[in-house]
């Protein structure tokens, strides 16, 4: 399993810089939409509805993802959507989390839909900004899921948060932190990432207080999907990606951190 992984992820990052980089603009949107697409799938079949409202959802994010690539999109509502995505993963996740609060089934597949077409949208302006900026949030997610993983396999004896996953420890919390702040000192000096860009453009106290935020809600993003796996009685969201499970297994964190980071570059640019 753990080898699984370790190539899993090896391919997964491999395909996606190739595509990135590659000149022809319409693979790597395509790519996008593939793979949010998967995740929307997984997240609505953990809720147990019925087929209607998935495959309506499904058409749904790709026709409005079509309309935000063709320009037919205003900024202004592009902005209204990540600031909600923003409030979800920062204040709804958590209430979950911790038992605060429980969405209905047609609440919750609204917040499937809007959560996927936040990231989606989000990670193709990372892409329009930048190679460097969209593989900067992308190795952020990176960074903390292989701290966490390998410092609580390693170190790890003091449960998170058994009741929702028992196998998250809090000493994979702070390896997960330690790395990440290696990671974000080294990144503030590469030009085009999105830490160099917020260093510029919020200042260094502002950067300092969304890192914690991206921090915060990678977290319980991760612990957000094991709670939906746990209230459908399944170990995985899906089976697509040998040794991780499904896309939103993978992909958890990166639905909350893009369009955070993403909200705060528009915002940034208009100061």
């Amino acid at each position: 399993m753990f080898l699984y992984r370790i190539i899993t992820a090896v391919l997964l990052i491999s395909f996606a810089t190739f595509l990135a980089f590659y000149e022809d603009g319409f693979l790597f949107p395509l790519l996008l939409l593939a793979c949010h697409s998967g995740i929307y799938m997984e997240w609505v079949s953990l809720l147990n509805i019925s087929r209607a409202p998935k495959i309506s959802g499904l058409l749904a994010l790709i026709f409005i993802f079509v309309l935000v690539i063709n320009g037919k999109v205003s900024q202004h509502l592009l902005l209204v959507l990540l600031f909600f995505s923003f409030l979800f993963w920062f204040l709804v996740s958590p209430a979950v989390v911790l038992n605060k609060y429980r969405a209905s089934k047609g609440m919750s597949v609204i917040f499937a839909f809007t959560m996927c077409l936040a990231s989606m949208i989000a990670l193709y302006y990372a892409f329009i900004e930048s190679i460097m900026f969209l593989l900067s949030i992308l190795a952020l997610v990176w960074i903390i899921d292989t701290g966490a993983y390998f410092i609580g396999r390693i170190f790890g004896y003091r449960k998170l948060f058994p009741t929702v996953s028992p196998n998250k420890t809090w000493e994979g919390v702070y390896g997960a932190f330690f790395m990440y702040s290696i990671y974000s000192l080294f990144m503030v000096k590469i030009d085009g990432t999105w830490q160099e860009f917020a260093l510029y453009n919020l200042g260094t106290w502002w950067l300092i207080v969304l890192s914690f935020v991206l921090f915060f809600v990678a977290i319980f993003a991760d612990l957000f999907e094991s709670k939906l796996k746990r209230i459908a009685g399944k170990k995985d969201s899906g089976n697509i990606l040998p040794g991780h499970g499904g896309l939103f297994d993978r992909f958890d964190a990166t639905l909350a951190v893009g369009p955070l980071i993403v909200f705060f570059n528009i915002i940034g640019t208009r100061l």
